[in-house]
């Protein structure tokens, strides 16, 4: 075996770990969160199970295999990028993460008593180049090894720092190494070479000195044709390869690894081993082989358990956790009989894998998710309720649903590798009206008995369809066109943003003959001939916002066959998204982040607000209606940003034919009560306040308090605070003038007192199924580190919870800045909510106050 010497070259740039917070956003646009996105491997460590996917992880509870409990994320503390790889040393994990503009590095997080991830660190100095291609890491032996296809592979001691260790190149290579297993003393990457034949690499890594880790370039452990060899999993003594054929490989002696059986297999993307069997996942079904004879490995049987879009599969003691794309994370036992799996239990992500769109409908959220269909979930926490699942084949690009879009009771999805599927959305879980094929749909809009299809595969088609029966959807006229990325219709016309062309306007009063009236394309391709590559128009139909490379134009409609700019932003060379909503418009690219704009005056669209997105274009912008604006990344998951306004209850009608108010419950402005003490309890607004300060806790200086009032103590009372001097700062933060604060002293008059808080608790009138509350607070300086935490329980016990890890600045002198945030729980009924801070796992007291508190009673 040829011994590599690491390369003498070191990466630490900065010493001390800093803390990084949430990325907060500007003006009208603060986050409000980062949910879902792609799944990568997750880390099992008991009844614990992380799971990476897009920016963030989640923690799940399989103490039941049969009941798995969701026990949160770190959705309000994303990484700086996509995660791409997760790996646990000690009381820390590791995510590897990849931004959109060519950024990379590592995000470490705190293992606290409950097992759940606190974001205690990032960093992305392992080397001086500015352009990283990080992608798998791996914790082995104390040390942390990361793989960067386009720096080399590097390892550092944990021991020393593990925030932020010291790290040293091993060697440069070319090949993206997207996956590693850990096995004993060698580290088994794997990955596809991006030459003209790309092959299928799998590769050891000997770390039994983990100062010097040496490659294993004698053996072989899956490298060969990446169709056949699509994945490889190590379970020792064996590496099994699936893909279109199943293979198996002995490395017990990592010098002389041995080449066994091989057989042409239905394909799979994902599998595990168990006993004498080998499973192979991915499709319609489980593929079992026997292995009892491993240089003859016979396929046995096969298992209807869906398994499609297996991103993930991990081996646990009585059979696997499979992770899939179509939100369904199967817990599958095989022990009692191997040929016949069984599904112990279904979880479904918040979010999901692959989300592409939203729309809010009563107290739910409709969310299209590419591999399925349509997820319905809470419209505050975004926690699942019920789903849709189209009835096509078993393969994901005979789904790939492009978008959506509602109108009146019904969504029509536009699925790539089929056509149209009508569905109705009004009861509680969705189902089929009607569907016709229509290959390569994929944009859409809908009005009244017409639904607009737009295709960019093989050239551009708008087709009509009428859908007056939407048991039996009609294709009507057509209109040939150089493409179709977006469709908006209003009146008698169809809108369609054409990134080949520009904006098409179309008239549609003759369904059976569609008709190109004028095509606009003032000022927005770029130097390539690139154009139009999103459009929306205002609920009016006056105005269209529209994402061109050259930045954000409003076009006014007033005479659609003659459309013509009032105004925009300018931007260079943007693949861009727009949303447009009332006096807003919003524009998304991969260079400036998101953007919202004042078009009250639309020849002068004023900057309101600012967030990044990690230097990823979206695939769409949605303004929800109620304040929020979500960013659907490709990979990267759902990106909220603003703060929920409370809605006018309107009448609905339920299944049953009868009327009803919505019930929205009680909203908690604190403004029409008198500035001052409340006492250590009080009744407003159907919540009963109580015991606040009631607990003994920690400053971060190591200062203590106690309980109650008196030296020494926080103060035990609430008290409503006249903050008016506050609101010309923070215009979108709660209502004006009052607040509610804790402690015990205020200044009289329109200034910001702001109290301490370290718990407090509130009882519900009645049980509710969601509640969200506004909370200013102070960050930098002595506050970094603190956990901010808004837990819902039922019957004493937690049934949800949100939280958020106040920022530091990285200057030590800073100290003492506002900011603001929007505290949601949600997706089950509770009946108490306890606000409370966290030191490490103490009591402590930062500066808070909170305002506009939603309860949403449960039905």
């Amino acid at each position: 075996m040829k011994k590599l010497l690491p390369l003498l070259i070191t990466a630490m740039l900065g010493a001390v770990p800093v803390a990084q917070a949430a990325p907060s956003g500007t003006g009208e646009l603060p986050f409000a969160g980062v949910h879902g996105g792609a799944l990568q491997d997750p880390v099992v460590d008991a009844d614990r199970v992380y799971v990476p996917s897009g920016r963030i992880v989640s923690t799940w509870d399989y103490t039941d295999p049969a009941a798995p409990v969701l026990l949160g994320s770190t959705a309000m503390t994303p990484a700086s990028g996509q995660i791409r790889g997760l790996t646990k040393w000690g009381d820390h994990l590791y995510a590897s993460w990849q931004a959109g503009d060519d950024t990379g590095g590592v995000a470490v997080y705190t293992l606290g008593a409950d097992g759940v991830p606190v974001l205690a660190n990032q960093f992305s100095d392992y080397t001086f180049s500015s352009y990283k291609n990080l992608w798998t890491l791996a914790a082995a032996n104390g040390y942390l090894y990361l793989f960067d296809a386009e720096n080399g592979i590097y390892f550092g001691d944990l021991a020393a720092n593990p925030l932020h260790p010291t790290f040293t190149r091993l060697l440069r290579t070319p090949v993206p190494y997207a996956r590693s297993q850990v096995a004993g003393n060698r580290i088994f990457v794997t990955g596809k070479t991006v030459s003209s034949e790309p092959v299928h690499v799998c590769t050891m890594l000997d770390v039994t000195t983990p100062s010097a880790p040496q490659f294993i370039l004698t053996s072989d452990c899956g490298n060969g044709d990446p169709i056949d060899n699509f994945r490889s999993r190590v379970q020792l003594p064996y590496v099994a390869a699936f893909g279109a054929k199943f293979s198996l490989y002995d490395v017990t002696d990592p010098q002389a690894t041995q080449t066994l059986g091989s057989i042409d297999t239905d394909a799979a993307t994902d599998g595990f081993l168990f006993g004498n069997y080998a499973y192979g996942l991915g499709f319609a079904e489980i593929a079992i082989h026997d292995i009892g004879n491993p240089m003859v490995p016979v396929t046995v049987g096969y298992s209807p358990v869906m398994t499609l879009g297996a991103d993930s599969v991990t081996p646990v003691e009585d059979g696997a956790l499979v992770l899939t794309s179509t939100d369904r994370f199967v817990r599958l036992d095989v022990s009692k009989d191997p040929l016949s799996p069984i599904e112990t239990s279904v979880a479904t992500p918040t979010g999901g894998a692959v989300a592409r769109d939203i729309v809010l409908r009563g107290d739910k959220a409709l969310i299209l998710q590419e591999n399925y269909g349509i997820g319905v979930a809470d419209k505050v926490t975004f926690a699942p309720l019920e789903r849709f699942d189209a009835a096509l084949p078993m393969a994901l690009n005979q789904r790939d649903f492009e978008q959506f879009a509602v109108d009146g009771d019904r969504a029509y999805l536009a699925a790539w590798g089929y056509g149209l599927i009508v569905t109705h959305i009004a009861s509680e879980r969705p189902y089929e009206l009607g569907r016709i094929e229509f290959p390569y749909a994929s944009a859409i809009a809908a009005s009244g008995n017409f639904v607009y299809l737009g295709t960019m595969t093989n050239g551009g088609i708008l087709q009509v369809v009428d859908v007056s029966i939407p048991e039996k959807p009609t294709l009507r006229g057509s209109l040939a066109l150089p493409g179709v990325n977006r469709v908006q219709v209003h009146g008698d016309h169809v809108y369609i943003a054409d990134e080949l062309a520009g904006v098409h306007v179309v008239d549609v009063s003759d369904p059976d003959a569609p008709t190109r009236v004028t095509t606009w394309n003032d000022g927005c391709a770029d130097p390539g001939g690139y154009s139009a590559r999103d459009i929306e128009l205002d609920a009016q139909g006056a105005i269209a916002a529209v994402g061109c490379p050259t930045g954000l134009h409003l076009l006014d409609l007033s005479r659609p066959d003659s459309p013509t700019r009032l105004g925009g932003h300018p931007a260079e060379w943007a693949d861009a998204r727009v949303a447009i909503h009332g006096d807003r418009a919003w524009y998304a690219d991969a260079a400036g982040g998101l953007k919202a704009f004042d078009i009250s005056s639309p020849a002068t669209p004023v900057l309101v607000g600012e967030a990044s997105l990690a230097g990823f274009v979206p695939r769409r912008l949605r303004a929800t209606g109620d304040g929020r604006v979500v960013a659907f990344g490709t990979l990267s998951g759902m990106h909220v940003f603003g703060t929920i306004v409370p809605e006018v209850p309107t009448d609905r009608i339920f299944a049953d034919g009868f009327d009803e108010a919505t019930p929205v419950g009680d909203i908690s402005t604190y403004d029409d009560l008198v500035e001052g003490f409340q006492g250590t309890s009080f009744a407003y607004g159907g919540v009963s306040y109580r015991e606040v300060n009631e607990v003994s806790g920690v400053y971060p200086d190591g200062e203590v308090f106690g309980p109650g009032s008196g030296t020494n103590t926080l103060g035990n009372q609430f008290i409503v605070e006249d903050a008016t001097a506050m609101f010309a700062d923070f215009p979108q933060f709660g209502s004006s003038p009052n607040t509610l604060t804790f402690g015990d002293s205020f200044v009289e008059g329109p200034n910001l007192s702001i109290g301490a808080l370290s718990s407090a608790w509130l009882d519900l009138d009645a049980p509710a199924s969601s509640a969200s509350l506004q909370m200013l607070y102070y960050e930098w300086g002595p506050w970094e580190g603190i956990v901010l935490h808004v837990d819902a329980l039922l019957d004493g016990a937690v049934v949800a919870s949100d939280s958020l890890t106040i920022a530091g600045s990285g200057n030590p002198l800073d100290r003492d800045r506002l900011a603001t945030t929007t505290f949601t729980v949600g997706g089950t009924t509770f009946d108490t909510l306890h606000i409370y801070a966290r030191w490490g796992t103490e009591y402590t007291a930062p500066r808070v106050m909170i305002d506009n508190l939603v309860i949403a009673p449960a039905r």
